[in-house]
């Protein structure tokens, strides 16, 4: 005879009569919004599942794919449609309190569920489980041991109370790249720090685990300054929810020098991933800062200074230098050029920054200025000295990284080569920047140069794609200093493609926002002139955003066109 039981965990059975069979989370997109459809239709007769699909899939997300929760879920379609639901999804317990299931009354709210399972627990698992809700992400043995032991859960029994947790299904055990990761699900993680506030002990946990986090982003600052940033950019990416909640603990307690402690060994990330979101934290140091402490100043126009450069945002930058001021440095004076493009003072300000930098021993900070005394000088016409600046940071960022450096060192090289007549050495260089393996999310213009890449070979369909998808990226990450390249291959394509019209619409664009790259459209100027088409045929011309989304129609236009051909 054969029985197939459900249970949070094992019965224990001896002699091999049980065997266990995990059942894993449902698929948010598959599985998982089909039982919210189903549920939700049961009890909606009217619910529109096309139109809703995408909302579904974002609750079922957000859920973890937990059955019991996704038909709680769905049970509030009576009164709230799901996009209300997964806006409200912050708080899983509340919203999910009340449900029209039937049976036990253990299974009637997602509360009453995860209580139940909590009441089963041993004083010491209970402790535990409360102190493992700061990790809003995964964690391993020895970070469990680390932050949430004390004196009533010694380090050497946090091994087999975690193993406990994971066998009621209170804790998931999930793959890793690196080591063996626990997990709590949001919602035991939401009721767990509910419990852990009833005790009184959640910030002193919430400080141990601060410390932890900036423990570990220092680590990561060594791989990201160096040839394992691949591997930096990926543990940060696991790091990232948990780090998030530290940095806003330090916040909620006031602890400007810890939130700065935490935003300093990942600041570059602003840079070379687009972590808009570190950029916030920079803002939230200086309105934390009193006005003596210079330093931090600095530092905090510095890098919110980078931010507003990659949004082409001046008049945010200079709303935020007259609320903390300049002081008269050398890093607000290169901050102030960045965001405006200024290549004379980027040109007289780098060096002296730089030096500053290195001389306190911060230079990786360092490292993400030194590229700019090179564009500055490319880009201000003396290109035989940025040609060896850029080329002497090529030959060190071979041997000692990081590759993102690399890079865009090597593209900057290929520009040069381009605007000085050399297209066999810029498709060189251009291609050896394209064989360097950087971290997922990049911030580089090599996808612009794979568009010329496949345009010039002829495959004009998948060139406007990947430029159109280029574009998507730009707009997502709000990288509007990006726009200059890629109106370079936008004009250069349509002016082949015989769309004059939208080719001067954007040549306008690129002489009004970046007129340094005018050598780069010098022939396609020369055809739209003999058109005697005007380069800018819209009032007031467009901003950046309007222009992106302008060339994202076309391309997406004639891809679909050619297609159809």
């Amino acid at each position: 005879m054969r029985i197939l039981a459900t249970s949070r965990q094992h019965l224990g059975l001896s002699h091999g009569f049980e065997r266990l069979i995990v059942v894993a989370p449902l698929d948010p997109a598959g599985s998982g919004a089909e039982l919210f459809i189903e549920r939700a239709g049961a009890v909606s007769p009217a619910f529109d599942a096309r139109a809703w699909r995408q909302a579904v899939v974002e609750i079922c997300r957000h859920l973890d794919g937990v059955p019991l929760a996704i038909e709680l879920a769905a049970a509030r379609t009576t009164s709230l449609t799901p996009a209300d639901i997964a806006g409200r999804l912050d708080d899983h317990l509340r919203l999910l309190a009340k449900g029209r299931r039937a049976g036990a009354e253990r299974h009637r709210t997602l509360r009453a569920a995860v209580q139940w399972s909590y009441d089963l627990l041993g004083p010491s698992a209970r402790r535990l489980f409360q102190r493992l809700s700061v990790f809003v992400g995964p964690f391993d043995l020895a970070t469990a041991e680390t932050v949430a032991a004390d004196p009533e859960i010694p380090a050497a029994e946090v091994g087999d109370l975690l193993s406990d947790l994971a066998e009621r299904s209170m804790l998931v055990v999930e793959p890793d790249p690196f080591s063996g990761r626990f997990r709590l699900l949001e919602t035991m993680r939401q009721f767990a720090a509910g419990e852990l506030a009833k005790s009184g002990s959640a910030d002193q946990v919430a400080g141990r685990h601060a410390r932890w986090c900036l423990g570990q982003a220092t680590r990561i600052q060594r791989l990201l300054a160096g040839p394992d940033e691949i591997e930096g950019a990926a543990r940060l990416d696991e790091l990232w929810p948990s780090y998030r909640a530290a940095f806003e603990w330090a916040c909620a307690v006031g602890d400007r020098h810890l939130a700065y402690a935490l935003v300093r060994p990942v600041v570059v990330e602003i840079v070379r991933r687009g972590r808009t979101e570190i950029g916030d934290w920079v803002e939230h140091v200086l309105a934390m800062t009193p006005t003596g402490e210079t330093e931090l100043i600095l530092f905090g126009l510095s890098w919110a200074a980078q931010r507003y450069k990659l949004a082409q945002d001046p008049g945010g930058y200079e709303r935020l230098a007259g609320r903390y001021g300049e002081p008269d440095h050398p890093l607000a004076h290169h901050a102030r050029a960045a965001v405006y493009q200024d290549f004379a003072g980027l040109a007289r300000w780098a060096a002296p920054a730089i030096s500053w930098l290195r001389q306190r021993g911060e230079d990786d900070l360092a490292e993400q200025f030194e590229i700019d005394v090179g564009a500055a000088l490319l880009f201000s016409g003396q290109v035989r000295e940025g040609d060896a600046t850029v080329a002497a940071l090529v030959d060190r960022y071979r041997g000692h990284g990081p590759p993102t450096l690399l890079h865009l060192s090597l593209i900057l090289l290929g520009y040069s080569s381009s605007v000085q007549g050399r297209p066999d050495r810029a498709d060189q260089l251009f291609a050896e920047a394209a064989a360097v393996q950087v971290p997922e999310r990049t911030q580089s213009p090599g996808r612009s140069i794979e568009a010329r890449t496949a345009f010039g070979r002829g495959q004009r369909s998948r060139a406007f794609r990947i430029l159109s998808s280029y574009i998507d990226e730009l707009i997502g990450t709000g990288n509007m200093q990006a726009i200059c390249v890629t109106c370079v291959e936008f004009v250069n394509m349509m002016v082949q493609a015989d769309r004059l019209q939208d080719a001067a619409l954007m040549l306008g664009h690129l002489d009004k926002t970046a007129p340094y790259w005018a050598t780069q459209v010098a022939e396609a100027r020369r055809t739209i002139a003999a058109a005697r088409i005007a380069p800018d045929h819209e009032p007031g011309g467009l901003d950046d955003h309007q222009a992106l989304e302008h060339m994202r129609r076309v391309l997406d236009q004639l891809a679909a066109d050619r297609s159809q051909a």
